[in-house]
């Protein structure tokens, strides 16, 4: 199955750049418009920013970026419950949080600490995410170093982690 995105990239086969595995690009692994709000709205606690910013934001919290076609509806949804507002800078929307966006976010965070512990789960879900795409660039690099050994010495590493990660499942189970 081939996307056509337009523009510089052009066509793109099925391993290419947003490939997850379900033959579509984006969609976020069954994540809802709802949850993606939660992410829109944190993203923006950091100050006011545009669509493909916040887009950029959320690939580097959870590892892949959500689709235009995904994130301008929510936003559109969220400015329409006053929930951000926008403005135009240097020819771009910008949106940023208002008090009830705030409010609703506070609101779900502690639902979510409700979980095992009284932990945010939310939370740990991000900084899991952050570490994946940290070891995704890690290993990226020793890729290109082209060097056969430090490849297999990070091969064996990911082999373990993979490993333990599935023991943790096992445990639970």
């Amino acid at each position: 199955m081939f996307h056509f995105r337009g523009g510089r990239h052009g066509f793109e086969g099925p391993f290419g750049p947003g490939w997850h595995g379900r033959g579509r690009r984006g969609g976020g692994g069954g994540r809802s418009r709802g949850d993606l709000k939660f992410e829109i709205l944190e993203t923006l606690l950091q100050g006011p920013r545009h669509g493909y910013d916040i887009m950029l934001e959320i690939e580097q919290t959870r590892g892949l970026r959500p689709s235009p076609g995904s994130i301008y509806p929510a936003l559109q949804m969220l400015e329409d419950g006053d929930f951000v507002k926008s403005t135009e800078r240097d020819g771009k929307r910008t949106y940023e949080i208002t008090d009830k966006g705030r409010e609703l976010l506070a609101t779900r965070t502690q639902e979510a600490e409700g979980f095992e512990g009284g932990e945010n789960i939310y939370g740990v879900i991000a900084e899991a995410m952050r570490q994946v795409h940290g070891i995704k660039d890690a290993a990226k690099q020793i890729a290109r170093t082209g060097n056969v050994d430090m490849f297999r010495k990070a091969v064996a590493v990911l082999d373990r982690a993979r490993r333990e990660l599935f023991e943790i499942l096992a445990d639970h189970f």
